[in-house]
């Protein structure tokens, strides 16, 4: 089940609270590793020298802008970015209000690694505000 800890009750509150600050900093070691060279996100790797994507330990081809926005979203996992965000990282301009190729380009990366069946889950849209790109949902 993924347990690696337990305590027993009664349990004095300093011990639990001791517990919890231990696990939380295990968790945030264990969070997406960005080394000068590689991403990794669960079972997404990103080979920032080779340029290679590789998900599920099968190499994905991915497009020179797909390739720049999946590594844009990742550095940025848990965050909303809004299209102007986006576009500001990818090419230095700003968004005009009418330029869909961030949509467009998030709707091909979410084919490529299987996230366009209903519910988008791995790079989320949250409405008014941007995308998001779901550490957790990477490792299925």
């Amino acid at each position: 089940m993924g347990a690696d800890d337990y305590v027993t009750k009664p349990c004095d509150p300093r011990v639990l609270l001791a517990r919890v600050r231990t696990l939380l900093r295990r968790s945030s070691l264990a969070e997406p590793s960005v080394a000068s060279d590689r991403i990794e996100i669960g079972n997404l790797l990103i080979d920032l020298c080779e340029r290679v994507v590789t998900w599920r330990g099968k190499a994905i081809e991915l497009s020179s802008g797909e390739y720049n926005l999946l590594v844009v979203l990742s550095r940025h996992a848990g965050e909303v970015l809004s299209r102007d965000q986006i576009l500001q990282r990818l090419r230095g301009i700003e968004f005009n209000g009418t330029d869909r190729s961030v949509d467009v380009a998030i709707s091909k990366l979410r084919r490529k690694f299987d996230d366009c069946a209903g519910e988008a889950r791995k790079i989320k849209t949250v409405w008014g505000k941007g995308y998001l790109f779901s550490r957790s949902e990477w490792e299925c």
